[in-house]
This record gives structure tokens, C-alpha cells and sequence, in this order.
């Protein structure tokens, strides 16, 4: 069972955007070894590429940050489920480049729920008007997921059929 927010663990404007900054590190490291695993395990080259490029997304969002900004908070509202990591149940080694952007999505969209939540939520003015702007900061990322998403060609209904299962005998 999930734990009610603690919207007074953040508790000023530099511990928010130092969170900020290290929810999109971790998630372009994510999005980065998903790129690898794509390349190299799944021999989908077109996936791979896509998550290539949301790390180097999410790289230029924490560089939107000072890199000093100063000290993360050592709780966090939201616990440990980070908004911004990829959940492992939504990929799938035959996934396309669509479904890729489409999950970069849904999470900026869970991100702007988390920063909306604070802003109407935190006990603390600074961290208030500090989430306001993360707020319209994530409608852009918002924006941009979703027209890159739309650039690309929507997967068949039957895109996860494999026709080519493994190929192993148990005790190879």
C-alpha cells in the first residue's frame, strides 16, 4: 500500500528544483539504458534510437537546472516512485518508436500531476510558487513528447506478435 504524500518534505524553492534536476538525470540514465538494451539485446535499432533521443531530452531538461543548486531533500512527497522513470511493464522488446514517445508522455504527464499537487498542496509559500513554474515547464515537455510522438507512424493493433519465438531447449 502506497503512503499519502508528504507535501511539507520539500521544504524551499532550491530543494524542489534540486529534485527537479535529479528527476530528469535519472530519467535520461533510463532512457539511455533502454537505448543500449534496445540496440543491443532486442535488435530494434528504430526503438533504440528513440530512447537515444529522449535521453538526450531529458538531458537538456536538467541542464535547464544550475548544477549547484543545492541539497535534495532527504524525503521526497511522492516516495520512491519517481514520475519520470519508465516503467519496466510498459516496454516491450518489439515496442516502436511511437510507443517510446508515447510513455515519455504519460510520465510528463504524471510529473505535471506530482507539481500540481504540490503547488496546491505544500505547506511552504516558496515551494508553492517554485512548483507553479515547474507546472508550466512540464506543459512544454508535455508538448513537445506529444508532437514528436505524432511525427511518427502508430504502431498495427498487432505489433507485439512475434512469429519468430526463441529458439533454446531447456538444458542447453
Amino acid at each position: 500500500m502506497s503512503r499519502a504524500p508528504d507535501y511539507g518534505a520539500v521544504k524551499t524553492s532550491a530543494e524542489l528544483l534540486s529534485v527537479a534536476r535529479a528527476m530528469e538525470e535519472r530519467s535520461a540514465e533510463r532512457y539511455r539504458e533502454l537505448a543500449e538494451a534496445f540496440e543491443a539485446s532486442c535488435n530494434n535499432p528504430d526503438t533504440a534510437e528513440a530512447f537515444a533521443e529522449l535521453a538526450d531530452i531529458e538531458e537538456r531538461h536538467a541542464a535547464d537546472f544550475p548544477a549547484s543548486i543545492g541539497p535534495r531533500p532527504e524525503t521526497v512527497p511522492w516516495g520512491e516512485d519517481d514520475p519520470e522513470i519508465a516503467d519496466p511493464d510498459a516496454v516491450h522488446y518489439l515496442m516502436w518508436p511511437w510507443h517510446a514517445f508515447d510513455l515519455a508522455l504519460r510520465h510528463e504527464h504524471e510529473t505535471l500531476a506530482l507539481f500540481s499537487a504540490l503547488a496546491e498542496h505544500s505547506p511552504h509559500a516558496e515551494v508553492r510558487a517554485e512548483s507553479l513554474r515547474l507546472v508550466e515547464r512540464e506543459k512544454g515537455h508535455i508538448v513537445t513528447m506529444q508532437s514528436r510522438r505524432d511525427e511518427l507512424p502508430v504502431p498495427p493493433d498487432d505489433w507485439d506478435d512475434d512469429d519468430d519465438d526463441p529458439n533454446w531447449e531447456a538444458g542447453d
